[in-house]
């Protein structure tokens, strides 16, 4: 078989050209191929790294001498031009590398190269010889980077990647990722590991007190993490150094570091060795700490050496070298306290030191060249074979590949099952995921602890590293029901994974994970679920330092760090007795601590017996409200006697069973409330128990005088609702178009000092005379009123604008967001007893008025802010107008669940059949809320 291995450059010291090398050389050794390496740049008169002599060496651009860059058949003057232009072949933003002369020697050789497989290792080199090597010749792609945190080089492999015969990566992970990008499209996948160097045969006796470290000294390989973590450990190992090999841009701040910590003689800085071999044979223990790796040649010569290595678990690579504990020892990413304690553990035991060494030498035996040479032989043949078997040109073959519709990726994936939760609720699902993982930590005896939920983040269970490996078993092995998924965040550049609790528990097992979050599955088949948000519990995995305090991986509210024997209290989570630290064990400063009624006004609409009265009170008052405003008022069409829509018209009464379903978001997102309390006028919804112990039905006979009913007014019955008997002091206020969209804390709605809300819109309220359309969406049915040629709502708001200017000097200037209103009986009292007059007005106006107020909609909340009573607060709120023709979408992208409160705004006219906008809110209101609370019939 001719093989032909294409790379940028051969000559200098990169760990991608090493591999090549050792690779073609094995191939050659074999004696059954002829290799060619093809090197785009030669920039050294020999290359870095031992060829052998029967490899053909194809340089196709020589700049040795940059001023004298030549290729064949280039001119000098071209070639210097060409040099300095960039390449269209590559792109710059692909990889900076190549150039316009790049571009020409490639368009010159490549397509009369006579191989039967040319083997690409870089993303741009597979982008150039996809677009210009001839058709019969097989293309393999090795990647060797950690594809799935690159911060370039990416669109050429997911654009090229597809048409290659066969693309060969170095880890599992990566595998899944590219699967996992490319779908239908994904061309045959492989996983094999970089060669180790044929000569490379050196052992360490481990008897050196020296800690090696090797790479370019650039921040991606956090160096200066170790040479921290070396320092708090250097007095307790007073006869170790630390030496790392290299160079690059932080060789300086590298020994800033060294002189500030006072390790002076004892980091040493070598440079670039060309004995690496002979350096690991005088090393007794390895350590990298890079941010990213692919497949890091460096754990691999260590570990050839017989030299444990001390590693972070960066995305891809260590993890799939290093067994914890058997070859080698993982710590936490980025985590200083971890890498020390490692670190000082195999320094201060030479047992470990040489269990860890001898497994490690055994391991490396996997990375022998001539065995992974055999099996490259049949990577190559079956390329060849599906190349020849396609029998169509590249690009031809990547879009028949998508058609096909199948997973060419063995190791891609798997599809995430959908979950049935029943009637789970959020705060079961809490407690359910919470108990899970408290009892897998009490099964292996960890002295575990949990960090309670604070300002709607998820509580944590702290439990320490050391007993990582035995909690994800009992984990596994635990009765997790189906609903409940464990989640990998993808910290530290991981890519993010979830799965079931079992599997996924026992695939961390080879990880250093310092984080997991149990919660339900966010999706279904078709959308978010009800428990998608607010139902999570976080494990955390606290690292031991030398001291002995249990470091924490990520910052928290309470602490960075604690004694591991600390004394423990308990704390109520979730409805359970937990461990805690003491000073978890009381609320936060900032945590709201109230007892919280709901207070809801409903009317049904359809009741013929209210209708009635509707009409019969209509009409006697339009007949008083004509004599007692006609010198004020123009009265224009509209209701009878000039009453216009948006006070009597029959929207304002509509009902879609709206309350149901409000009083289910209660249930699912806000168990916490205490009472909710339904204000009616003698009417009970047939689907409602009254007698249910949180339900408290509230006649409006019981809060407002009997001259001001029956009443039709909401700002007149809203005047009263500080007086429903056994009413908290501090309540939320829900019309029945407001519902409740995701899980919430009584800390949106009031401060730690009782003080409520304000949740302020951006629609001014502007002037009587001005213009005040292009105002936003506000309750729609709302509209314009003939008789006072004002929305009622903007009639209202000047009327307390009116009110607050005279009592404090201020002026109102914005409209609140539709939506929950905090508010807190004392100060509507303190209104109605200071603002008596206007309050009493609003009461016995059966229908809205002009002179209205809009009391707990708008007044008493600036009233507050300006008594120091409330406070400005923010929520996440959304609108449906059911008149718009977009109600489907709208409908569609609120099922992503990803907003605090939903407003449903009637009217009397649609874009739509009325008939189908029922049907499609009644659709998503049942999807949306498809728990029924424990008050419904």
């Amino acid at each position: 078989m001719k093989i032909g291995f294409l790379v940028f450059n051969l000559d200098g010291m990169g760990g991608t050209s090493r591999s090549a090398i050792t690779q073609a050389n094995a191939l050659i050794d074999a004696g059954r191929h002829d290799v060619v390496m093809v090197s785009v740049t030669r920039t050294a008169d020999t290359p870095h790294y031992s060829l052998d002599p029967r490899l053909r060496v194809d340089y196709l651009v020589d700049v040795r001498d940059p001023d004298c860059a030549s290729a064949p058949g280039v001119t000098q003057d071209q070639a210097r031009r060409w040099l300095q232009a960039p390449s269209l072949l590559v792109p710059p933003r692909w990889d900076t590398q190549f150039n316009a002369l790049c571009d020409v020697a490639l368009e010159r050789y490549l397509p009369h190269l006579a191989v039967d497989v040319l083997v690409t290792v870089t993303p741009g080199l597979l982008a150039a010889a996809e677009q210009l090597v001839a058709d019969s010749v097989a293309l393999v792609h090795q990647e060797h980077r950690s594809s799935s945190d690159r911060v370039s080089g990416l669109e050429p492999l997911l654009t090229y990647g597809p048409r290659a015969d066969t693309v060969a990566l170095l880890t599992e992970s990566t595998a899944t990722w590219l699967g996992g990008k490319l779908g239908a499209a994904t061309p045959p996948l492989v996983v094999l590991p970089n060669p180790l160097p044929q000569d490379f045969a050196p052992r360490s006796r481990l008897d050196q007190p020296v800690i090696v470290a090797a790479g370019r000294l650039v921040l991606e390989k956090q160096f200066i993490h170790l040479v921290r973590a070396f320092a708090t450990i250097a007095d307790r190992i007073p006869h170790w150094r630390l030496r790392i090999f290299g160079q690059g841009l932080i060789r300086h701040p590298l020994l800033t570091m060294a002189r500030k910590t006072g390790l002076y003689d004892r980091l040493e800085l070598p440079g670039v060795s060309r004995d690496m071999p002979g350096e690991w044979a005088k090393a007794s223990i390895s350590a990298l700490t890079s941010r990213a790796e692919g497949y890091p040649l460096v754990i691999q010569e260590a570990m050839a050496a017989g030299v444990p290595v001390v590693s972070y678990d960066c995305p891809s690579g260590p993890r799939e070298i290093i067994t914890h504990d058997v070859d080698g020892l993982l710590v936490t990413p980025g985590s200083e306290p971890a890498l020390a304690a490692a670190l000082f553990g195999l320094a201060d035991d030479a047992e470990l030191r040489h269990r860890l060494g001898a497994a490690a030498a055994r391991r490396a035996e996997a990375w022998d060249p001539a065995a992974l040479a055999t099996r490259w032989e049949q990577v190559f043949a079956d390329a060849l074979a599906h190349h020849a078997q396609s029998g169509v040109r590249r690009l031809t073959r990547r879009h028949l590949l998508a058609l096909e519709n199948v997973d060419r990726n063995p190791v891609g994936p798997a599809p995430e099952p959908a979950a049935e939760t029943g009637s789970t609720t959020p705060a079961q699902a809490r407690r359910q995921a919470l108990a899970l993982v408290a009892a897998a930590a009490d099964a292996v005896g960890a002295r575990w602890f949990v960090l309670p939920p604070f300002r709607g983040t998820a509580a944590q269970v702290v439990v320490p590293a050391r007993w990582r490996a035995d909690f994800l078993r009992a984990l596994a092995d635990g009765s997790a029901p189906d609903y409940l998924s464990l989640l990998d965040p993808g910290d530290f550049g991981w890519p993010e994974h979830r799965g079931p609790v079992p599997e996924s528990a026992r695939r961390l097992l080879s990880t250093m994970t310092p984080r997991i979050l149990v919660e339900p599955w966010p999706d279904d088949e078709s959308s978010s679920t009800a428990l998608g948000q607010g139902c999570a519990v976080g494990v955390q995995f606290w690292d031991r330092s030398v001291d002995g305090q249990l470091v924490a991986p990520l910052p928290n509210p309470y602490l960075a760090q604690v004694a591991e024997d600390t004394s423990l209290a308990t704390a109520h989570v979730h409805g359970l007795e937990v461990p805690t630290l003491p000073l978890m064990s009381l609320p936060t400063i900032g945590a709201t601590d109230l007892s919280i009624d709901v207070v809801y006004t409903w009317v049904d609409g359809a009741d013929p017996a209210w209708f009635e009265l509707q009409q019969q009170r209509l009409a006697q008052w339009s007949a008083q409200w004509s004599a007692q405003w006609s010198a004020q008022w123009s009265t224009q069409s509209g209701g009878p006697g000039g009453i216009g829509a948006s006070s009597a018209g029959r929207a304002r009464f509509e009902s879609r069973d709206e309350l149901r379903y409000s009083l289910r978001g209660l249930h699912l997102f806000a168990p916490w409330v205490r009472t909710i309390h339904i204000v009616t006028d003698r009417q009970i919804p047939d689907w409602l128990d009254p007698d249910h112990p949180k339900i408290h039905l509230v006649d409006h006979r019981d809060i407002l005088p009997a001259e001001a009913l029956p009443t039709f007014n909401s700002h007149a019955i809203e005047t009263a609702l500080h007086r429903i008997p056994g009413l908290a002091e501090h309540f939320v206020y829900f019309n029945d178009d407001m519902l409740l969209g995701r899980p919430v804390g009584p800390e949106q709605f009031f401060d730690a000092a009782g003080r409520s809300s304000v949740f302020t819109s951006g629609h001014l309220v502007g002037t009587p005379d001005g213009d005040t359309s292009g105002q936003g969406a506000q309750d729609t049915r709302d509209t314009q009123d003939p008789d006072t040629a004002l929305p009622a709502y903007i009639s209202a708001a000047l009327n307390n604008r009116s009110l607050l200017a005279a009592s404090f000097g201020r002026q109102l200037t914005h409209h609140l967001t539709h939506a929950p209103y905090p508010l807190r009986v004392s100060v509507l009292t303190e209104i109605s007893d200071r603002l008596s007059e206007a309050v009493q007005r609003t009461a016995r106006s059966p229908f809205r008025s002009p002179s209205d107020i809009s009391m707990v909609s708008s007044l008493a909340q600036h009233y507050g802010l300006l008594t120091g009573t409330a406070v400005e607060g923010s929520i996440d709120s959304a609108f449906i107008d059911l008149s718009t023709a977009r109600v489907d979408k709208i409908l569609d992208l609120l099922s992503s669940r990803s907003h605090d409160v939903l407003c449903i705004g009637d009217h009397e006219e649609y874009a739509m059949e009325k008939t189908q906008v029922d049907a499609l809110l009644a659709d998503f209101l049942a999807d949306y809320y498809p728990i029924p609370a424990p008050w419904e019939r």
